[in-house]
């Protein structure tokens, strides 16, 4: 006896699709954004000027050392004595940790995923920076693409109101659609292993009915950059 349920499943399979099946992906794409550049150098312009645009800050040095001295400059100038952080093997400049402790400044790498979640949201709540690396960052749109995984938190990116970035000039792509490329490539294992995948362009910016924007209403109302050629 056919039960009501393949009666049902029958009655879907023998419809006519509603929408006609959708064209094969082509392989190339035309770009959403120029780039005259596409040298290192040009691409460093490129993201200064774009993320510039969207109000944050770029700071490119030349080594680890200097790298080191502008990240503490940076959380000394917000007066910060407590930051949030990713795993430090996840920010590509040696030694940050003792510089950033060598200045008095605490850090706490949150983990949110015990039974003490509360009590750890209540101790970070009053964290000045949150200090990250990233996955790579899109020359055109000075768009960060970060991936969440083990070391890798969100909160360190989206609670604290200033946003501090530590990358280096090789992690640059021209553009999303070639991340995108890169991660097809490489059959999308850093998507389908991360928790999230965000794309933070500039400081978080919002708008009212009058159209006035205001910033860090949702997440970091700063975004600043340090990027080690």
């Amino acid at each position: 006896m056919t039960s009501s349920r393949e009666k049902i499943l029958r009655k879907l399979r023998a419809a006519r699709t509603p929408f006609p099946d959708a064209p094969p992906r082509p392989k190339p794409y035309l770009p959403v954004t120029s780039l005259d550049d596409l040298s290192p150098e040009g691409l460093l312009a490129r993201f200064t000027l774009e993320m510039e645009r969207l109000q944050g800050q770029v700071f490119p040095v030349d080594s680890d050392d200097d790298a080191r001295e502008k990240t503490v400059e940076l959380l000394q100038s917000h007066d910060a004595t407590h930051i949030l952080a990713w795993h430090f093997t996840r920010i590509p400049v040696k030694k940050l940790r003792d510089a950033i402790e060598a200045a008095g400044i605490t850090i706490t790498q949150p983990d949110v995923q015990d039974e003490f979640r509360a009590e750890t949201i209540e101790s970070i709540r009053d964290a000045q920076v949150g200090l990250t690396g990233v996955d790579a960052a899109a020359a055109s749109t000075a768009t960060l693409i970060v991936t969440s995984g083990p070391g890798k938190g969100r909160i360190p990116t989206m609670l604290p109101p200033v946003h501090l970035v530590v990358m280096t000039l090789d992690q640059l792509v021209p553009r999303i659609e070639d991340w995108v490329a890169h991660e097809r490539a490489h059959n999308l294992d850093s998507i389908r292993n991360a928790a999230n995948v965000a794309f933070i362009s500039g400081p978080s910016r919002t708008g009212d009915i009058e159209m006035e924007l205001v910033l860090g209403v949702h997440g970091p109302g700063q975004v600043q950059v340090v990027l080690r050629r």
